[in-house]
C-alpha cells in the first residue's frame, strides 16, 4: 500500500513538472516575440536586452533569447558583450546556424576580419552548399586585397550556383582591373623657410620659395604585371625641369613580384639618374618582406642604397617598415618610413598615415635634398572614389631638415591627385 502510495505521488510531481514547465516555455515564447519586436520594430533595444536577460534567468538554455542579446549587443556597439554571449550558443549547439550567423556579424561589424573567416571557413565545411558564407568571405577578403584567395572562392560559389551574379561580378570587376589601364594627374606644393628648431613642422618664417611639382603618369596593366611611366615637371628656385620615369612590377610567381624603376633628368632639380630594384615576398600569416636597392646620380657624386621591408596586413589595416641604409655621408645613410594603412569599402578606398627620418629616396626628391644632414617627416594620405572610374587622392606632408650643422629648413607640402581608370 504504501509502495503504491508512493508511485502515485511520484506521477504526479512528474505530470505537474511537466505541465509547468510546458506553461512556463509557453510564456518565454511570448516573452521572445515581445523582445524581439523591441529590438527590431520599436527600436528599443535597451528593453529587449532587458527581456533576453529576465528570460534567461529563467532559463540560461533558451538560446533564440542569448542570439538575440547578442544581436542587441553587437547593434550597440558592444561587442565584446555579444562575442561572450554568442559563442555560448555556437560552442553548446554548433549547427545552430541563426548563433552562427550572429557571431559571424559581430565579428565582421568590429573589424575581427581573422576571427571572422575562420568561423566562416569552419562553417562552410559544415554546409558547403550554403553560398551566402562564401560570399561573405569574398567581401572580407576583397576588402583585405587578397583577390587570389577571393577568386578561387567564386570560382567555387559559380560551381554550386553558375547564375550567381554576385560571385560573376566580383570575377568580372576582377578581370577589369587586371588588364586595366589608368591615368593620372598630381600637383604638389611645397613652402619651405628657415626654421628655429629641427621640431618646427608648421612653416610661418618667411617662405625661401615656392616648390611647384606637376607629375603626369600613366599606368597599362600587362600579363606579367603593371608598367607605368611618369613625367615630372618641378619648378623651384626660379628653375624649371622635367624627370622622365619607367617602373614596372613584374610577377615571378605566386606570391612573389619585382619593383623595377629608372628615372632620368638633365636638370640638378633632379637626380641626373636613379635606379631601383626590390624583390618582395609573401610570408606566412599576412606578412610580406622585401629586399633591394636604390641608386642616385647627382653632380660629383654616385650613391648606392640598400632597401628592406616588412608589412603585415591585419584585419583591414596594411602596416610597414621601410628602412633605406647607405655609405654615403648625407641623410640618406639611415633612412626609414612607418606607414599605417586603413582600407574602407574597397581596396581602391583607403587613409594612410606615416612618419620617418632621413630622406627617402623613393619620395619626390630633389638633387638639393641628397645633401641634407638629417630630416623628420610625418604625414597622411587619403584615397577614394568619388565616382564611377575616377579616384582622388589628398596629402598633407611636414617635416623639418637639417641643411646645415644646427641650421633647419621647414616643408610643408600639400598634395592632390585625379585619376581615370579606363
Amino acid at each position: 500500500m504504501f509502495i503504491r502510495r508512493t508511485i502515485h505521488l511520484m506521477l504526479f510531481f512528474i505530470l505537474f513538472s511537466s505541465v509547468s514547465s510546458a506553461l512556463a516555455d509557453e510564456n518565454l515564447d511570448s516573452l521572445f516575440m515581445e523582445a524581439r519586436k523591441a529590438a527590431t520594430e520599436l527600436g528599443n533595444r535597451a528593453l529587449a536586452i532587458e527581456l533576453c536577460q529576465h528570460a534567461l534567468e529563467i532559463n540560461p538554455n533558451y538560446h533564440d533569447f542569448r542570439i538575440l542579446l547578442g544581436r542587441c549587443y553587437s547593434w550597440e556597439g558592444r561587442y565584446d558583450e555579444a562575442e561572450k554571449e554568442l559563442i555560448r550558443v555556437v560552442e553548446a549547439a554548433e549547427t545552430y546556424q541563426d548563433a552562427r550567423n550572429a557571431l559571424i556579424d559581430t565579428y565582421i561589424w568590429s573589424d575581427q576580419n581573422e576571427k571572422a573567416l575562420a568561423l566562416l571557413g569552419t562553417s562552410v565545411k559544415m554546409y558547403p552548399q550554403e553560398i551566402g558564407y562564401q560570399q561573405k568571405q569574398i567581401q572580407i577578403l576583397e576588402k583585405q586585397g587578397k583577390i587570389p584567395e577571393a577568386l578561387s572562392i567564386a570560382e567555387s560559389i559559380l560551381t554550386i550556383d553558375p547564375d550567381n551574379k554576385d560571385a560573376q561580378d566580383f570575377k568580372d570587376r576582377v578581370a577589369v582591373s587586371e588588364i586595366s589601364r589608368s591615368t593620372t594627374i598630381r600637383y604638389a606644393y611645397n613652402r619651405l623657410a628657415e626654421t628655429r628648431t629641427e621640431w618646427q613642422f608648421i612653416v610661418i618664417e618667411p617662405n625661401l620659395d615656392l616648390w611647384h611639382w606637376v607629375s603626369l603618369e600613366h599606368k597599362e596593366s600587362l600579363p606579367f604585371g603593371p608598367i607605368i611611366i611618369k613625367l615630372n615637371y618641378a619648378n623651384r628656385f626660379q628653375n624649371t625641369a622635367t624627370q622622365l620615369e619607367l617602373e614596372s612590377y613584374p610577377v615571378l610567381r605566386k606570391g612573389t613580384y619585382l619593383y623595377t624603376g629608372v628615372g632620368l633628368s638633365k636638370s640638378d632639380l633632379f637626380p641626373s639618374f636613379r635606379m631601383g630594384l626590390e624583390i618582395f615576398q609573401a610570408l606566412p600569416k599576412d606578412f610580406e618582406a622585401s629586399l633591394g636597392l636604390r641608386y642616385l646620380e647627382v653632380p660629383d657624386k654616385k650613391i648606392p642604397i640598400y632597401v628592406s621591408s616588412i608589412g603585415k596586413y591585419w584585419q583591414s589595416y596594411w602596416m610597414s617598415m621601410k628602412a633605406y641604409v647607405s655609405p654615403s655621408n648625407s641623410s640618406l645613410s639611415k633612412s626609414w618610413v612607418f606607414a599605417v594603412r586603413k582600407y574602407l569599402a574597397n581596396p581602391s578606398n583607403h587613409v594612410e598615415f606615416y612618419t620617418g627620418s632621413g630622406v627617402s629616396p623613393d619620395s619626390e626628391l630633389g638633387g638639393e635634398e641628397i645633401d641634407f644632414l638629417a630630416s623628420r617627416s610625418f604625414g597622411f594620405n587619403i584615397k577614394l572614389e568619388f565616382k564611377p572610374q575616377y579616384d582622388v587622392d589628398f596629402g598633407l606632408h611636414l617635416s623639418n631638415l637639417e641643411t646645415r650643422a644646427d641650421s633647419f629648413r621647414g616643408d610643408t607640402g600639400l598634395q592632390i591627385s585625379l585619376t581615370k581608370n579606363y
